[in-house]
């Protein structure tokens, strides 16, 4: 699955994530020249949740990249394999039904459980036909004492309005099933919560939104979340997250795949 593609989860924390709940050990086979890495996105989730491995870097040479549960580049441990050149992919062998891939070889696991612990790897090849390795390690654990497993998944989801887009026309993030009881919502660029990759943040308890310093003249916020973004660019390719807090402290979370097409 390649569209753009809208992910969510919920998690019983704060923004800071004080509950160390998944840990991330990343290690590299590659050139010492090469920064591709691999980042879990959130840095903690407990059983039930959804685990992003973003993919940082993705060389622009690349042709096909091929994603595989544990540490060798096995066939019958293939989740799947994306071909750039026709916008392809090939489900592998490993594939549960949980895992979609992103345009830029990053991999979404949704409701992880302790048995998705493990190695996954990632295997990239280049217009030269040279692979590139790199894998991470990521361990799951079950929700610890007064923290509640969620039974029920998010369903805060993002659509793109049109969903094919192109340079210098409007678009909208448009928000569905935006959570009750919030205290805040911001969007970032990217997936990562920093304060420089910020487009907007609102607070209900202020009735107030601010807008990141480079989207001041062509940015509008709904109180339901949604985003209208005039005059986008080539720049505005990628991913966007937004992430709401509720009054107790219910954290959730959603990515849309925005790419912006050439006329």
């Amino acid at each position: 699955m390649m569209d753009s593609v809208a992910l969510s989860c919920k998690v019983c924390t704060s923004w800071q994530g004080l509950l160390l709940t998944v840990s991330l050990l990343t290690c590299w086979l590659i050139p010492t020249t090469s920064q591709l890495t691999i980042k879990s996105v959130p840095p903690i989730a407990v059983e039930g949740e959804n685990i992003l491995l973003f993919v940082h870097n993705l060389p622009k040479n690349v042709k096909v990249f091929s994603w595989f549960t544990g540490a060798r580049v096995l066939k019958s441990c293939e989740i799947a394999t994306h071909v750039i050149a026709v916008n392809a992919t090939v489900i592998g062998f490993s594939h549960s039904g949980r895992e979609t891939l992103f345009k830029n070889g990053s991999l979404l696991i949704k409701s992880v459980t302790s048995k998705d612990s493990g190695y996954y790897t990632l295997r990239i090849i280049d217009a030269t036909s040279r692979p590139e390795i790199i894998r991470t390690e990521f361990f799951v654990h079950s929700p610890l004492l007064g923290y509640k497993k969620h039974l029920t998944p998010s369903r805060l989801t993002i659509a793109l309005v049109p969903p094919r887009v192109e340079e210098n026309i409007n678009i909208i993030l448009w928000v569905f099933h935006m959570p009750k009881n919030l205290q805040a919502f911001a969007w970032h660029k990217g997936v990562l919560p920093l304060d420089h990759l910020k487009i907007a943040s609102h607070s209900f308890l202020t009735n107030s939104t601010m807008l990141g310093h480079a989207y001041y003249d062509r940015l509008t916020v709904r109180n339901d979340g949604s985003l209208l973004l005039l005059n986008v660019t080539k720049n505005d390719t990628g991913l966007y997250t937004l992430r709401t807090i509720s009054v107790d402290l219910k954290l959730e979370w959603a990515i849309i795949d925005v790419q912006v097409n050439s006329k």
